[in-house]
């Protein structure tokens, strides 16, 4: 009898036990839910688990877990796809686009939060609604109750993992997968970013300070800027750095340039989205001479010529301002592959602009090409300048009255080069 009392006891227990396992169970198995955000697709899982974490999956490259809340609740962000239409827009947009962008994270990081809540709450209501029928709760005023009583529960999980959430946990994360190897990157990236903006400042002030200096010179009557007449600015190996082009056309502003000439590597990989760094050319409003480099590649070839003012010089001759320049295009930037050409590919390439040019009685005033060391074997005397680039080390030298100028690199150590001096 005593037994029987204790079982009827235990069992009026029953429907609120199923409420409650229905809520969190139903919430559990259907809360996979997928958003865009910006250029971005990502979903959104809170499951049951043993522990308390927030994991980041980055596929391919593998995940970021924290264990950030003490409630048994594992909540995943996974990236599914990227919209490199809208990235490219994003990233090559003018500053105040990119920052009207960043500024809007928190408003559409808000907008997700609150419809994925929705969404679990909702989920919730209905699993404590099948719980109950389960129960043998058939009568609408308990059945109703058993659904208010879900949400709550499901309402009460999420207020507690928000109150108790600390995302300082992420200060020392668990790695899995490719991305285990390089932890250090993300240090790199955050400190990359937050130097940007003062990196920039510093290149308008070297650009400035070097007019300072041209024009202290012409005063003492070394220099005199008046008596030029064409203004050549030469840059290389830019690699995909933006702040290059900000250091370009501070230049152009102070000098009177007439024209650019750039000889390669204007990006990494030669990919469509860094591509999309050919619109800060553009925005130069001078003639862009380019010879391609070995981080070059068709793709990036293909926006170059739809540039306007964009001159691909790659085999032949051109004539610009009255300058008469000729040069050859990277035999890399034609594949796939920044792998530079072998060295007897290298001196067979220069070996025949030597037998080339040296049949032309009137030969041009510029040969251009991205690789030193083909600049390097032609013949002195066969051009007046001969421009590369390639090695990211800036040299002048002059031999038999020809003058071979490697830039350096504009979008990397060039610059900083150039301010040490």
């Amino acid at each position: 009898m005593e037994r029987d009392q204790r079982f009827a006891s235990r069992r009026k227990y029953l429907p609120a036990l199923s409420v409650v396992l229905g809520a969190l169970v139903c919430a559990s198995l259907f809360s996979e839910s997928s958003y865009e955000a910006a250029a971005f697709v990502v979903e959104l899982d809170a499951s049951l688990g043993t522990r308390g974490l927030t994991r980041f999956v980055l596929p391919p490259v593998g995940s970021i877990s924290a264990a950030t809340h003490p409630l048994p609740i594992q909540l995943t962000i996974t990236l599914q796809s990227i919209d490199l239409a809208i990235l490219r827009t994003i990233v090559f947009s003018e500053s105040d686009t990119i920052q009207a962008v960043i500024d809007s994270v928190p408003e559409w990081t808000a907008a997700i939060v609150l419809r994925y809540v929705v969404r679990l709450v909702v989920l919730g209501a209905l699993g404590a609604a099948i719980g109950a029928w389960l129960a043998g709760l058939r009568r609408p005023r308990a059945l109703a109750l058993g659904v208010l009583s879900g949400a709550l529960v499901v309402g009460l999980v999420i207020a507690l993992t928000y109150a108790t959430f600390d995302q300082d946990a992420f200060a020392n994360p668990e790695y899995n997968g490719i991305i285990e190897a390089a932890p250090w990157m993300f240090e790199l990236v955050q400190d990359s970013l937050d130097r940007v903006e003062e990196l920039g400042k510093q290149i308008q002030t070297v650009a400035g300070n070097l007019y300072a200096v041209f024009a202290n010179l012409e005063n003492v009557g070394q220099i005199s800027l008046g008596r030029v007449d064409l203004l050549v600015l030469h840059v290389s190996d830019i690699h995909n750095n933006p702040v290059a082009y900000d250091f370009a056309r501070q230049v152009i502003g102070s000098f009177p340039v007439d024209l650019v000439i750039d000889t390669g590597d204007l990006t990494d990989w030669g990919t469509e989205l860094e591509a999309e760094i050919t619109s800060r050319i553009s925005e130069l409003n001078v003639p862009y001479v380019f010879a391609t480099g070995n981080h070059d590649s068709p793709d990036v070839v293909a926006r170059l010529r739809q540039t306007a003012n964009v001159v691909l010089v790659e085999d032949g001759e051109e004539e610009i301002m009255g300058l008469r320049i000729v040069g050859l295009g990277d035999p890399a930037a034609q594949r796939y592959s920044p792998q530079p050409a072998g060295l007897d590919e290298l001196h067979a390439l220069a070996q025949a602009v030597n037998e080339k040019w040296a049949q032309v009685e009137n030969r041009p005033d510029i040969f251009m090409v991205h690789n030193h060391r083909i600049a390097g074997q032609i013949e002195p005397g066969l051009f007046p300048v001969v421009l590369c680039g390639h090695s990211h080390a800036l040299e002048v030298t002059e031999r038999s009255g020809t003058f071979y100028i490697n830039a350096g690199t504009t979008g990397a150590a060039g610059i900083r080069g150039f301010q040490s001096r």
